[in-house]
């Protein structure tokens, strides 16, 4: 249901998406037109966000968001051997993938997430309300 949402608007791959959904505003938009829950959308985006790094395939990039690393940003701000032995410890215990990512890979990723640009934006939080 939600990828012929999508293809009615003409999304049908992960740079489109991140083009007409990555940042707030437009997906502010797109979910108006589309009817897609706002949290589904979101988790799409950021799907489509990791993507974009060679070696995050379906597996490891579900492993990263069970693991809290939801987009690019997440993923330049981590530090390798942590989430290198999180990873290890997640996969260990859930056996989702026949093999852990390398070190190497998990450096690789980072690095590369640090380099890209930012394409997925969230809006800004509410303003505190003014006591009284």
């Amino acid at each position: 249901m939600v990828r012929l949402r999508l293809k009615s608007q003409r999304i049908t791959t992960c740079a489109q998406l991140l083009l007409a959904a990555g940042d707030a505003r437009s997906r502010a938009a797109l979910l108006e037109t589309t009817g897609i829950d706002e949290d589904v959308l979101l988790r799409l985006v950021q799907r489509a966000d990791m993507a974009r790094i060679r070696g995050i395939g379906t597996v490891f990039g579900l492993m990263l968001e069970e693991l809290g690393v939801a987009d690019v940003e997440q993923l330049a701000r981590q530090t390798p051997g942590d989430l290198h032995a999180a990873l290890r410890a997640y996969n260990l215990e859930e056996r989702l993938a026949r093999r852990s990512p390398t070190m190497e890979e998990v450096v690789e990723w980072i690095e590369t997430a640090q380099s890209l640009p930012a394409v997925v934006t969230y809006p800004a939080a509410a303003a505190p309300s003014p006591q009284g």
